[in-house]
């Protein structure tokens, strides 16, 4: 049974009052709410459901979140199909062509969401098996020991086992969905109702092949504000399908998103009027920059130790979800500008381990800013 001070310390997060950065559906499904006048817990259906205005914008202020990327990346953009969009396309095309899939994907994708961030208190493992745990680990410590770290970060793995828990489920349905009247409020869920509702998900991942197996719902990987990064399951064993080393992936999305933790600790002196004029120009700064320090840590002699050669058939990989649309608030760059942002971190690297020592994170970040328009050119 869930703890009512579950309720109340997850709720004491939301009253933070941070603004989330990362976009994602405000309803639970494709589907129209039904009975949406409920209030029986007999009656209630997931169609009926929303998350709370509350627990919309609970999430404090992140990176882009590479799920959103991955998710949405399967119909080639103006640079071209690529291998990745092909192993996306396998995963995503099952859950197009089974109704149950298709019909929940949303309610999956949030509810996974929401239990990897704000409920998973468990001890953390990684992949699906558990296979890279200790790498993980691993890289955790050298990464807080290579930078200096004042602060600890939190990573979380995100798994599709999740929600295939009960308990797990309806942790999320009492904490942050409720029910939606006529006229248009929402309604807590009671222990109980969160429990039926949990009950029908385990209906659907019964009679759906793809619910909740598939590693589409474990494909959340972004850092936060609050010093948390998520990485999902699904982000890895999408990209080790094309044939590159999982460990590799493992390490460059977490020193990837460990960069973003930095520059969230580093705001408001690296960047006191914003990154840029307009969205996209900022997170194509921002990424760029976050791809500049991971390739600095991956190549370094006392960081991961990855000769450039490996590094750079994960980046040629990882790029892929780079992008052509210029005006996209989400705009990352295009691989090309990522692989020179990644090949500049590298010769930094490359360089400064001649002398024997790491830079800090502020010598860092203005190497980018001298190598910026490089980078871009």
């Amino acid at each position: 049974m869930i703890k009512n001070q579950l309720k109340i310390g997850v709720m004491s997060l939301l009253l933070v009052g941070l603004t989330i950065s990362c976009e994602k559906s405000e309803e639970v499904s494709t589907m129209e709410p039904v009975n949406s006048n409920s209030n029986s817990s007999s009656k209630i259906q997931l169609e009926d459901l929303s998350l709370s205005d509350q627990s919309k914008g609970a999430l404090p202020e992140t990176s882009e979140n590479l799920g959103d990327l991955f998710r949405n990346a399967v119909t080639p953009s103006e640079c071209g199909p690529t291998e990745l969009a092909q192993v996306q396309s396998k995963y995503i095309n099952a859950i197009r062509e089974e109704p149950l899939a298709l019909a929940y994907n949303r309610l999956y994708s949030n509810l996974n969401l929401y239990f990897s961030y704000f409920l998973d208190d468990s001890e953390q493992y990684f992949g699906e098996n558990g296979d890279y745990t200790q790498l993980m680990q691993k890289r955790q410590r050298e990464l807080a020991e290579f930078w200096s770290m004042p602060v600890t970060i939190k990573v979380q793995g995100q798994h599709t086992a999740n929600l295939d828990n009960r308990d797990n489920v309806a942790a999320v349905f009492y904490n942050f969905y409720g029910y939606k009247t006529e006229d248009g409020g929402v309604i807590p869920l009671t222990i109980d109702q969160a429990y039926q509702q949990a009950d029908l998900i385990m209906s659907l991942n019964e009679a759906s092949p793809n619910l909740p197996e598939n590693p589409y719902f474990a494909t959340d990987g972004f850092a936060s504000s609050n010093r948390t990064i998520v990485i999902g399951d699904g982000l890895p064993s999408w990209l080790a399908e094309t044939g590159i080393d999982e460990g590799i992936v493992w390490t460059g999305i977490l020193a990837h998103e460990w960069a973003h933790e930095i520059q969230f600790l580093n705001n408001s002196v690296w960047y006191p009027t914003g990154a840029a004029d307009n969205a996209p120009e900022a997170t194509r700064y921002t990424e760029l920059e976050a791809d500049f320090f991971a390739s600095y840590f991956m190549t370094h002699k006392r960081g991961a130790t990855y000769n450039w050669k490996r590094v750079i058939d994960f980046y040629d990989l990882f790029f892929q979800i780079g992008d052509c649309s210029f005006t996209n608030q989400g705009h990352h760059g295009t691989p090309l500008q990522r692989m020179a942002a990644a090949r500049a971190g590298y010769e930094l690297a490359s360089e400064m381990q001649k002398q024997g020592h790491i830079l800090t994170m502020d010598e860092v970040h203005n190497a980018y800013l001298a190598a910026f328009d490089h980078i871009v050119q």
